[in-house]
């Protein structure tokens, strides 16, 4: 029966393998905006429009109860470097209060900043900065107070040095958030998202993070509190595409429970992406230099539980790899492929029983690294493979240890050593 089990299991590991590596990214859609001047779209609820032009110019809106819905355009010119606004709609979860309401807010110029706080279930928030220096904050529920479900925020920022944060409580909610830099319009922008599920009803956040430009970094963190098995959570972060790379990109992905998916891709140089998972049935991946030719990326990835995919797609020259998980029935894959001259590094670390590793390097130099400690693990490693050109491979090094607890190496260590994430 033991044995059957264990098959079963396997088949479902193979199988969770196959989606992953081939997960298409999910997207966020957002309902039709409401038009400013429409009161009507809230009937029931009390409604705000302010439209302010000029320069330093402030705006406050405070909403209490049901379907309420605040409009506010700013147009500033660099007088003070001052437009801000404040948007406050609350109240206790109930018919008659905290619930649909909405914050739709427009800024045009420099210095710009928006802050916008809900409490209750079925809000929105749409954020459009354009210009310099902005900063948006938006925080849908709280730690004690309310629920906060099925919450949607927006944020779209474009310009130079912008900052935006996006914290919502309880379940199902929805981020997103997209930033634009070029080299006109400067580099450096920060995003960072929060989805803490509380246990009232259904757990499953989805975040999406893009962004354009150098320099850039995308944090998010979803804590579903359901261990090991409540999550459902989404996290997805893109730094760049095929026709503007992203150097020196920063990204990082915290998710803990079950059934989390989280999905990174950056196109460029000099990147890092790091990914934490907590729980079972997760799936981590990787996707570095796509189509383009750049190299010296780093990915992370760091699994807790069983039932784990870690896969790591990594193209060009010079880059590393570390995969760690610990549990049983989890799998790791690292492909990296490339023309380099110098090669690639990739390092496994496993812990538990029934543990699957594969890594598949391209070209010469390359080094992987395989520790496997408990039972019943495999590893497989190709060098040289890929349709390497002939001439190009050669003068790889590939080292295995697997053995169970009773044996005793000076091994597993990479997680204390390894650079751990950050939060604003």
């Amino acid at each position: 029966m033991k044995s059957s089990i264990i098959c079963g299991l396997s088949l479902l590991v193979s199988g969770i393998a196959i989606a992953q590596t081939s997960q298409t990214p999910q997207t966020i859609v957002a309902p039709a905006q409401q038009v400013s001047p429409t009161a009507g779209a809230t009937v029931g609820g009390n409604y705000s429009n302010i439209d302010q032009k000029g320069i330093g110019s402030d705006a406050l809106v405070q909403q209490q109860g049901t379907a309420n819905a605040s409009f506010i355009e700013q147009t500033g010119t660099d007088a003070g470097n001052r437009n801000s606004v404040v948007v406050l709609q609350w109240g206790n979860v109930s018919a008659l209060s905290g619930e649909e309401n909405y914050s739709e807010i427009k800024q045009n110029g420099a210095g710009n900043n928006f802050t916008v706080t809900q409490q209750g279930d079925k809000n929105e928030v749409f954020g459009t900065q354009t210009g310099l220096d902005n900063t948006a904050i938006v925080q849908q529920g709280a730690d004690l107070a309310q629920q906060a479900q099925d919450n949607l925020a927006l944020v779209n920022q474009d310009g130079k040095g912008n900052f935006a944060e996006v914290q919502q409580r309880y379940d199902n909610n929805e981020s997103t958030i997209t930033q634009n830099n070029d080299a006109v319009n400067g580099v450096g922008n920060r995003s960072y998202q929060s989805q803490i599920s509380d246990g009232n009803q259904t757990p499953g956040h989805k975040a999406i993070g893009t962004q354009y430009g150098d320099d850039n970094e995308i944090v998010q963190n979803q804590d579903s509190e359901y261990q090991p098995f409540g999550g459902n959570n989404y996290a997805e972060a893109n730094q760049g595409d095929a026709a503007i790379t992203a150097e020196r990109a920063f990204s990082q992905q915290v998710q803990s429970g079950g059934y989390n998916n989280a999905y990174s891709t950056q196109y460029g140089s000099d990147n890092t992406s790091f990914q934490e998972q907590n729980g079972l049935v997760n799936t981590a991946e990787v996707h570095q230099n796509i189509s383009s030719t750049g190299g010296d990326n780093y990915a992370e990835q760091y699994q807790v539980g069983g039932l784990n995919e870690a896969y790591i797609n990594q193209n060009g020259k010079n880059h590393s790899a570390s995969q760690e998980q610990y549990g049983v029935l989890n799998e790791t894959i690292v492909i990296q492929s490339g023309g380099q001259m110098v090669g690639n590094q990739a390092l496994t670390i496993q812990n538990g029983m029934n543990n699957d590793s594969y890594v598949n390097q391209m070209a010469n130099g390359n080094i992987a690294d395989v520790d496997q400690l408990g039972m019943n693990h495999v590893s497989v490693i190709n060098q040289n493979s890929l349709g390497t050109a002939p001439g190009t491979g050669g003068s790889n090094t590939a080292t295995v240890t697997q053995r169970n607890a009773n044996v005793s190496l000076n091994r597993q260590t990479q997680r204390a050593a390894a650079t751990k994430a950050h939060t604003f």
